[in-house]
């Protein structure tokens, strides 16, 4: 591991650790006074924000180089979560809260540009993996230190986050303008920052996988409930996610790292909605498990070796645009996937299962075609081996250089 990716894997980690305004905004905003249509209208606002400030993430550091985009990243997120502490009407609180959301969405996918071209290919999904450890493990700690704070005042869980986003910011500072390369060689022209069609139409359909993952904040809690069991059932399933990801996810990519990008892709988009579609035959304490299991095993093979995917796909000096882009793909399937699950479940209660197993069969054939069409022409995963130059700049340096062949 380099030093710029340890940092990052630092900062992600504080980042989500502090990162819990979002979770408890309801409760904030039902202590100072808001009503329920407040609270949506809140709700919706911040989601959004939170996708446009994934979308955001790539084209700005496109422009003024990740290490930039970082800083201003975690700038405005603390900066913002601090005059929220101080305002109470009810649009600056939500105006600012939207900043934080979109702070927090824009920090990952620049985190992970520094990752991805840090390393060569055969150790990309390993640091991703250990990249994705942090931050699950700063997530998973994150409402326990909101909840405390809550219990003292709204304005701490506002500060608390605030000091984590300055906290993520200062370790931004030592990162490098430019890091080393392999080999010298011609700086990149500058290019739009625009991903290709191929890998977008590629990126669209693995947000299916987010979109079905994502059940698990809606659908499923009713189901449970409507099959008679108690929440705290619900929360041993989810905590069996989260324990597997963490323990597994790092020692899978070690294998998962040799096979061609494809095949966890589409397998991991297969296990996840499999995990959903077993429900279909009854809602019971076992089917339940093997659902969880299902779909916590499609996550750990895919979502290491997604990020290393978008990386290699994009032109020299792309590689945030083309992290971007997935990350406000997969942002989009997490924020509509628990609606949409709720509403089809209203309809007819198998419905939601049904679904998910279309979307499986439907997927997988679509994911064998565009995939290899997403990558750049001519290139597999082996051909990024040199660290990326461009911490500071997009003209700062060729992720390419010493290319095999």
């Amino acid at each position: 591991m380099t030093k710029p990716i340890a940092l990052v894997c630092l900062g992600i980690f504080v980042s989500r650790l502090g990162g819990f305004f979002v979770l408890f905004l309801t409760l904030v905003l039902a202590e100072r006074g808001y009503g329920t249509r407040q609270i949506t209208v809140a709700l919706i606002v911040v989601a959004t924000a939170g996708v446009l400030g994934a979308a955001a993430a790539g084209p700005v550091a496109a422009r003024l180089g990740v290490r930039t985009a970082l800083l201003l990243a975690g700038t405005t997120t603390a900066v913002s979560a601090f005059a929220c502490a101080a305002l109470q009407d009810f649009g600056p609180t939500v105006a600012l809260a939207a900043v934080v959301s979109a702070g927090v969405q824009a920090y990952s996918p620049l985190a992970q540009t520094v990752v991805g071209t840090e390393v060569p290919a055969e150790r990309r999904v390993a640091m991703f993996a250990i990249y994705r450890l942090c931050l699950n493990v700063g997530a998973a700690a994150g409402p326990v230190f909101g909840a405390l704070l809550l219990s003292w005042s709204p304005a701490a869980v506002l500060i608390g986050n605030g000091l984590a986003a300055t906290v993520a910011t200062l370790l931004v500072l030592p990162l490098p303008r430019t890091t080393r390369r392999t080999e010298s060689g011609p700086k990149p022209v500058r290019v739009r920052a625009r991903v290709r069609p191929g890998f977008a139409a590629a990126a669209m359909v693995l947000s299916v996988a987010s979109l079905v993952y994502a059940q698990q904040t809606g659908v499923l809690a009713l189901a449970v409930r409507e099959a008679g069991y108690t929440t705290d059932v619900y929360g041993w399933l989810l905590t069996l996610n989260a324990v597997l990801v963490i323990l597994v996810e790092v020692p899978l990519s070690r294998y998962t790292a040799r096979w061609q990008r494809r095949t966890p892709l589409i397998l991991g988009t297969v296990c996840i909605c499999a995990g959903y579609a077993v429900n279909l035959a009854g809602i019971s304490l076992p089917v339940l498990v093997v659902g969880v299991l299902s779909w916590t095993l499609g996550e750990v093979l895919m979502t290491p070796v997604a990020a290393a995917f978008a990386t290699e796909a994009a032109p020299p000096s792309q590689e945030p645009v083309y992290l971007s882009f997935l990350s406000m793909c997969q942002t989009v399937g997490y924020a509509v996937g628990p609606a949409a699950g709720v509403y089809v479940y209203g309809q007819h209660q198998t419905l939601p299962w049904l679904l998910c197993a279309v979307l499986m069969v439907a997927s997988a054939p679509a994911l064998y075609y565009l995939l290899p069409r997403a990558g750049r022409a001519g290139q597999t995963s082996e051909d990024c081996e040199a660290p990326y130059a461009g911490l500071s700049s997009a003209e700062a340096g060729d992720p390419l250089q010493g290319r095999r062949g």
